[in-house]
């Protein structure tokens, strides 16, 4: 234990780090691609959020809950 071992660092040569970042950058995609990801994740959280309250809106009124726009209350 008294023999500490010695790390020897080797870095990457410049063609290596170059490469490195060419396929770095070949693998981002453009501005356009990732707002039509992301407005599509929107469309769909949208959907599914609708679509969970108009379920439970349903399961609640079969059990007897009444929702607050159907008692003159404002929301």
């Amino acid at each position: 234990m008294a023999d500490a071992k010695r790390v020897r660092v080797i870095k990457k040569g410049g063609a290596a780090a170059r490469d490195i970042n060419a396929r770095r950058e070949q693998t981002v995609a453009p501005g356009r691609e990732v707002r039509e990801v992301v407005s599509d994740w929107v469309r769909d959280h949208q959907r599914r959020a609708d679509e969970f309250r108009r379920n439970y809106s349903t399961l609640l009124g079969e059990v007897g809950f009444k929702s607050a726009a159907c008692c003159g209350r404002a929301a």
